[in-house]
């Protein structure tokens, strides 16, 4: 009944985690797996989550269980049910050297903000753009969201006051578009965020020596929404970054409908932005242990994996699968049985005979002194073992007392690792090679022993590299004396706190800390 009371406790709290880990975890890959359930073993049941408001061609997915795949029947693909109630958005305007196309511009805002398409509680905020100056094209440089209609206004109106003079013809809209990416990066926005970019350039795009805008947006979940002024048969490449980010794009020349646009872009931003789910069933090749497996997912769209807990066998299921065992154990348990039987009769026999030889030397009395030393001695010994006894019990009780606190204060931590949600990972990338490690303890080893809680078998990894610990919300890495030394964002450290996105050096693999 225990074995079964825990089984569930812990098939509750694994259900728990995948429904709270979607969220964060959505953010980071274009395909996700919720909602999974096991209780028709082997039949895995849930929902597989794609970023992609358009879904995905199913033929090309996926689920790889031990390195094989496995068949898997989809159903429709449906909306999400639950939508974020506000957004967070940036308008990116092009300071336009001409007033007529500012005017467009302005006109397009104001019209798609009288219709209320602001909500309480939305941050939303208006820049300008225009040329590459001081490091930066951003005007203001830093943003001041809110989501009051006439505090955007006035920040339109304000553009005109920060006019770069010093234009001539050098706009580069994708330069713009990933500072701003960049800024909102920073931020680390909760919100489904979103960049609205009002630009007729369409100059070629600068050679990155980075992130491009594309990868950038699609990497932090914020789409790319176009509107381009003047000609709608005009090839503009911010087109293909919004088809490529899952935003919307539209060209027209009338504002009042340029203005329309914008407002059904904005009425079903958080609808597109939470993505579509499709149903899936399929019957797992894990074995019934009760232990937690990994399944990888795979699609064009790009990969991912979950944690599959499967169910413990049930003790009449074991029994049956060993019954060969059972039969061996009960058979040494009756053999045992009569020994000790045959054992407690032989002691009795024995005590019988000691008493009648201790009576007879009693009867003596030239022996009584004797008798009485050796019945001293055998005291003493006695009290010596049981203090021996005593003193061994009281160093295991420590020891265990021990033990059991940091077992204890393992698993409050390991509750606050998880309170985000989801459980931390590194990301790595050796060459060619990339993927993924999901932290499970507080305490994590990480080298090339196979004592380490991860090891990683490479030359350039030391036996004992690094040590990963978790206390109360704040993450400490530690080099463990290792060869090649720890990087944490390209500086050799000891020791340091880690936060979310850091890179981590070791030999020459990368990691990638994602909380």
């Amino acid at each position: 009944m225990r074995f079964m009371l825990h089984y569930r406790i812990l098939r509750i709290l694994t259900l728990i985690l995948i429904l709270t880990s979607h969220d964060s975890f959505s953010q980071k890959t274009e395909v996700d797996v919720g909602m999974v359930n096991t209780e028709k073993y082997p039949e895995i049941s849930g929902n597989l989550w794609v970023r992609d408001p358009q879904g995905l061609d199913l033929e090309s997915v996926k689920f790889i269980e031990n390195d094989k795949p496995v068949a898997v029947s989809f159903g429709q693909l449906s909306k999400s049910d639950s939508l974020a109630t506000n957004k967070q958005i940036v308008f990116l305007i092009k300071n336009a050297e001409d007033e007529a196309e500012y005017n467009w511009y302005k006109s397009v805002l104001i019209q798609a903000f009288n219709n209320g398409v602001i909500k309480s509680g939305d941050q939303v905020d208006v820049v300008a753009f225009s040329s590459m100056i001081e490091d930066h094209m951003l005007f203001p440089n830093t943003f001041s969201f809110t989501d009051s209609k006439s505090e955007l206004i006035k920040k339109i109106d304000n553009i005109r006051n920060q006019r770069r003079l010093d234009n001539k013809g050098k706009v580069q809209t994708h330069l713009a578009i990933n500072e701003a990416l960049a800024k909102l990066e920073a931020l680390k926005i909760k919100l489904p965020g979103g960049l609205f970019v009002l630009s007729d350039d369409h100059s070629i795009s600068p050679a990155f020596t980075g992130e491009s805008p594309g990868t950038r947006s699609k990497r932090l979940n914020i789409p790319i929404y176009g509107i381009t002024y003047r000609k709608a048969d005009v090839f503009y490449d911010i087109e293909e970054l919004c088809q490529q980010t899952y935003g919307r794009y539209t060209a027209t020349v009338e504002s009042t409908a340029a203005a329309n646009s914008l407002v059904e872009f904005l009425k079903e931003f958080e609808k597109r932005h939470a993505g579509v789910y499709y149903p899936f069933t399929y019957n797992t090749t894990f074995e019934k242990d009760g232990k937690s497996h990994i399944v990888k997912i795979d699609s064009k769209k790009g990969q991912s994996a979950f944690g599959l807990l499967i169910p413990s066998k049930t003790f009449m299921e074991w029994v049956k699968d060993n019954w060969i065992l059972c039969t061996v154990i009960l058979v040494v348990l009756i053999v045992l049985l009569i020994v000790l039987l045959l054992l407690n009769k032989n002691n009795k026999l024995k005590k019988q005979q000691l008493e009648a030889e201790r009576q007879r030397q009693i009867s003596q009395m030239e022996e009584q002194q004797a008798v009485a030393d050796r019945k001293m001695q055998l005291q003493d010994n006695e009290l010596k073992r049981i203090r021996d006894e005593e003193l061994r019990a009281a160093q295991e009780a420590e020891r265990q007392k021990n033990q059991a606190a940091q077992e204890q204060e393992d698993k409050r931590q390991l509750q606050k690792m998880m309170e985000r949600g989801n459980l931390p990972w590194f990301e790595y990338r050796f060459g060619t090679e990339s993927g993924s490690y999901q932290i499970q303890s507080p305490r994590l080893s990480v080298g090339r022993d196979e004592s380490n809680v991860w090891r990683i078998n490479h030359p350039t990894v030391s036996r004992k590299h690094f040590q990963l610990n978790f206390k109360d919300y704040v993450y400490t890495i530690a080099d463990a004396g290792s060869s090649n030394g720890l990087f944490v964002n390209n500086h050799k450290i000891s020791q340091a706190e880690l936060k979310h996105g850091d890179c981590i050096q070791i030999g020459e693999i990368m990691l990638t800390f994602h909380i």
